[in-house]
């Protein structure tokens, strides 16, 4: 593990210089795109090769290929929506391998260029094909009318279809599984294909978090079980609708909740865990960069002495949907994949 953090530590270490140099490279090797290439594109080329080295660091230190995978395979989607050919990104990874072949020891490429190889041999595959909704999360006819309207910016007229749907009987749990969680993907899958702006990906997102929280006097149904958990998103992690449902949900187990919300400061948990002193602490990362900031948030934790030793861990978000055995790397007691499987696995880990 030291060996593969020390290699993470040196591959964004050369995201000062590496940037650069490939679109040099690049610009050499596609003469065409030389003459073509604006300021603003040059920037963006370099910042992108950034992010990739980002994703591959972060796969690399956890010693999970299938992250900086399904990385290039979102890539690729996307890529394909703004018309950018294959072609481009294979090349553009080609010389960063090349780029960082020169810059690291054999033994350190070792480890490097078989994560880089895989991801690479996926592009032109095509046996990935997008298609025009997610497989797994079929819109009902609900939940496509609750998008409709706030695709269309009709927050108001969403928020009264679902409080419709509640006083017909419908639980808040089944709107969350049937409604939000369906829709938050979808909007995710139409930002990635180009049919929605980032502008509209942010109102969606936050549309909906406005209307759960006007939910909240419907959550107090299960009976109290007298056990306390904390949610929070690891610092610099942005996205938090995923971790307010799990809360959610916990709250109506019967839990005491206590969420945190996005970018949260190991610093500040800690002194809130000592406050609240919960049975349960819940971590939500959501993307790849940030599974070594979970690792370092738990270890932290578990350092300090106050911290009593039978607080239990759970983390959870993408990056352990697709990684096999994530979790326990980070340092976790427990992972789930889903709101509802967070609260079946905490209350039978948690029985009297």
């Amino acid at each position: 593990m030291e060996k593969n953090l020390a290699i993470k530590d040196k591959l964004n270490s050369l995201k000062s210089t590496l940037p650069g140099l490939i679109l040099e490279d690049f610009l050499i090797l596609r003469p065409d795109q030389a003459r073509a290439y604006t300021d603003n594109q040059k920037k963006h080329f370099r910042d992108d090769i950034a992010w990739i080295i980002s994703f591959l660091a972060e796969a690399v230190w956890a010693g999970q290929p299938a992250l900086f995978e399904e990385f290039v395979l979102w890539l690729k989607t996307f890529l394909a929506s703004v018309n950018v050919p294959m072609k481009d990104l294979s090349e553009s990874l080609g010389l960063l391998k090349n780029r960082i072949g020169d810059s690291c020891t054999n033994e350190e490429n070792a480890i490097i260029n078989p994560i880089l190889e895989k991801a690479m041999g996926l592009l032109f595959l095509q046996d990935r094909v997008v298609p025009d909704s997610i497989p797994g999360f079929t819109l009902s006819e609900l939940a496509r009318t609750y998008l409709e309207n706030i695709l269309r910016g009709d927050r108001k007229n969403a928020l009264s279809l679902i409080l419709h749907e509640i006083g017909e009987g419908t639980s808040v749990r089944d709107i969350y599984l049937m409604v939000f969680q369906p829709v938050q993907y979808e909007i995710g899958h139409l930002w990635q294909t180009n049919k929605i702006s980032v502008a509209q990906e942010h109102f969606c997102t936050g549309a909906t978090q406005l209307i759960m929280s006007q939910l909240y006097p419907y959550l107090f149904t299960g009976e109290k079980k007298n056990r306390k958990m904390i949610t929070t998103c690891v610092a610099g992690e942005l996205h938090e609708i995923g971790a307010r449902m799990v809360t959610d949900f916990f709250e109506m187990e019967g839990w005491d909740t206590y969420y945190l919300g996005a970018n949260m400061p190991v610093e500040g948990l800690i002194k809130y865990l000592l406050d609240v002193r919960p049975q349960l602490l819940a971590i939500s990362a959501t993307m790849t960069t940030h599974v070594s900031a979970v690792a370092e948030m738990i270890r932290f934790i578990r350092s300090v002495p106050a911290v009593p030793s039978d607080l239990k861990i759970m983390v959870g978000g993408y990056p352990f949907i697709i990684a096999d055995g994530l979790w326990k790397k980070v340092g976790a007691d427990i992972y789930a994949p889903d709101a509802m499987e967070a609260v079946l696995l905490a209350n039978k880990l948690f029985e009297e």
